[in-house]
């Protein structure tokens, strides 16, 4: 099968993009990819290995005019459908508009969350808490015209691919699409085999990951200096930073009160990530609602316990008490926790070797033959029902980043 895939960004290094391009790099299905934003010097660089087809060009920006800006441009999105069997949105958001003007085949959607500001209460509780009262205002009159918009959007796809349980039960309630045999749920993943080698636990705790405010890091800081820990432990934040993200990156690093244990690496290279998996002694995720996250993945299998709040994604992937610690998102509960660490160095590692085992199930080998069976199976049926398959043509369009 030949498909097109679409999403509305493809510039940063996250858990979205990879698991994208490991799909289109390990499928049996012949994928194209078409974007509103492609930067291919801050995202993952395989991308070059891939056709990637840049349309008109789409804003980074999060503000409510930005964001209308962004859905009114991914409406006139138009996709040359006539080249392709089916066409597949990956959606954390706003992609969904794209299926108003590109009907000519049957559409699918693999959904990394709806929209968190609508559909997610715990995300639209933070977003509400850092505006004023007319931003507030502007929220709630967003949230009123997209939601029936993105109710109609939904009806256009033939099947649904949640990728957690978490955002299965957002698309659910949020009366997007119906929990039955034309939604499943599979899990992106790691490369189990590549992770695995000799490890180490130094004095060190990481947080890796994108750094900007969804991620709650100033958690794992405030738990950090309250837990007072030897002078020789270390904190250490990696991971990748946004323009819109520098403000925030700020505000942690006059959180940590310029204290040396606590270090922030920006844009770390994929190798020294590699480095900090290995030496550190446990990985902190602090989000407070994970739609699924792929940090604990690679944390458990380079055989390191997680720490995680007790919501979203890590109630699925991580196993309380076995692969690692699942608490409340209070800095005292974290806090109590850090301080007991260098007392249970050899249960670090027992919970590392456990974790290794158990993140074996996430390889990406399952994530992406459960994506190419559902599309191809759902692809089948819809043409066999007389569904949508050849009947319009839709323009040209875009700039082709292929190399």
């Amino acid at each position: 099968m030949k498909i097109a895939l679409y999403q509305p960004w493809i510039y940063l290094c996250g858990g979205l993009e990879r698991s994208l391009l490991e799909l289109i790099s390990r499928s049996r299905h012949e994928w194209v990819v078409y974007t509103g934003n492609y930067q291919p010097e801050s995202t993952f660089p395989e991308f070059r290995n891939h056709r990637v087809v840049e349309l008109e060009k789409l804003s980074v920006n999060r503000n409510i005019g930005a964001v209308l800006g962004v859905a009114l441009r991914i409406l006139r999105h138009r996709i040359p459908l006539q080249e392709y069997d089916a066409l597949v949105v990956w959606c954390d958001g706003l992609g969904s508009l794209v299926t108003f003007g590109n009907t000519s085949r049957p559409a699918f959607n693999i959904c990394s969350t709806p929209l968190r500001a609508v559909y997610d209460p715990v995300y639209q509780e933070q977003a509400l808490s850092k505006r004023g009262f007319l931003g507030r205002l502007l929220y709630h009159f967003f949230k009123s015209v997209f939601v029936p918009v993105d109710r109609l959007a939904w009806r256009r796809f033939s099947g649904v691919i949640a990728t957690s349980s978490e955002v299965r039960e957002r698309i659910v309630k949020g009366r997007l699409y119906a929990d039955g045999p034309r939604m499943r749920m599979c899990y992106p993943g790691i490369d189990w085999q590549a992770m695995g080698g000799e490890v180490d636990y130094e004095k060190m705790l990481l947080v890796p990951g994108r750094i900007m405010w969804t991620k709650n890091i100033q958690l794992a800081v405030r738990a950090f200096l309250e837990a007072d820990m030897p002078q020789d432990w270390r904190l250490v934040v990696a991971g990748f930073v946004d323009r819109k993200s520098e403000s925030y990156l700020l505000e942690l690093k006059e959180l940590a009160q310029g204290d040396p244990r606590i270090v922030f690496e920006k844009n770390p290279s994929d190798e020294r990530l590699k480095e900090l998996y290995g030496s550190t002694a446990a990985v902190l995720f602090p989000p407070l609602n994970e739609d699924w996250g792929i940090v604990p993945l690679e944390a458990m299998a380079r055989s390191k316990a997680v720490i995680a709040n007790a919501a979203g994604g890590p109630l699925e992937s991580v196993v309380d008490g076995e692969t690692g610690w699942l608490l409340p998102p209070e800095t005292k509960a974290w806090a109590t926790l850090l301080a007991s660490l260098p007392e249970q160095t050899q249960r670090l590692r027992e919970m590392g070797a456990a974790a290794r085992a158990h993140s074996a199930q996430y390889d990406w080998s399952h994530f992406v033959s459960g994506v190419d069976d559902a599309i191809e199976e759902w692809t089948l049926a819809v043409s066999s029902s007389g569904g949508k398959s050849s009947r319009e043509k839709a323009p040209q369009g875009g700039t082709n980043h292929a190399e």
